[in-house]
């Protein structure tokens, strides 16, 4: 699958983008800074060829990642 191209915590990054966190709320949940999940949010949408957040969540939700 495309998700096998991102790391352990981008797959656990992209799982919280797909349940509709924003970067705020997914940084105060892994006590992350918010520029930290911004970067990791930018890798994991160049390493699938995504254009967005949404297009990311949906991707997740079609490999069962949500």
């Amino acid at each position: 699958t495309p998700l096998g191209e991102l790391s352990k915590r981008e797959l656990e990054v992209l799982s919280l983008v797909a349940e509709g966190l924003t970067s705020h709320d997914i940084a105060q949940r892994l006590v992350l800074s918010e520029h930290t999940v911004n970067r990791h949010v930018a890798n994991i949408l160049r390493k699938l060829g995504l254009p967005s957040r949404a297009a990311a969540a949906s991707l997740a939700g079609r490999y069962g990642l949500t």
